[in-house]
């Protein structure tokens, strides 16, 4: 069983919404932690069964429109989430709760903590805005500094 799962949720085909597969491309070029997998995920909920039955603790990592500048860092829990706007979330996070929703329902309930990222550009195209990429060591500090909470407590 993976203790932490780092999943990255976003289309690669809309410029900076693709940010959660790029940062596991990055993360799965580290060293992780033993019992860290970083994995990506989309689609139907089924498709996440393993992904919540093998994990203690999911980090989701994607773009999420809050309104700050491009590549603003949001960390928050489900729960924060679902008592917003909907000019808060972008699609992802409202599929993903939906996920986390049905997986309770089948008795798959690891803690979830959600790292949202601010995109500049989610027009189609390929590869992240160059403000983005620029945040991209920064991004990859705050899921270790998140792993390693998770790991400690």
């Amino acid at each position: 069983m993976s203790e932490i799962t780092v999943l990255g949720l976003g289309n690669p085909l809309l410029r900076d919404d693709g940010v959660g597969p790029k940062v596991i491309e990055e993360l799965n070029q580290r060293c992780l932690p033993e019992g860290v997998t970083a994995t990506t995920a989309g689609g139907p909920f089924y498709l996440y069964q393993d992904i919540f039955a093998r994990s203690n603790h999911i980090i989701v990592v994607d773009a999420m429109q809050g309104g700050g500048p491009t590549g603003s860092l949001y960390l928050m829990k489900p729960g924060d989430i679902k008592g917003e706007t909907e000019s808060i979330t972008a699609k992802h996070e409202d599929d993903f709760l939906t996920v986390v929703e049905i997986m309770k329902y089948f008795g798959f309930a690891p803690e979830v903590t959600i790292i949202g990222i601010e995109p500049g550009d989610i027009s189609p195209g390929l590869g992240l805005t160059p403000e983005l990429a620029r945040r991209l060591p920064d991004i990859n500090k705050k899921i270790r500094a998140v792993i390693d909470r998770v790991i400690s407590e």
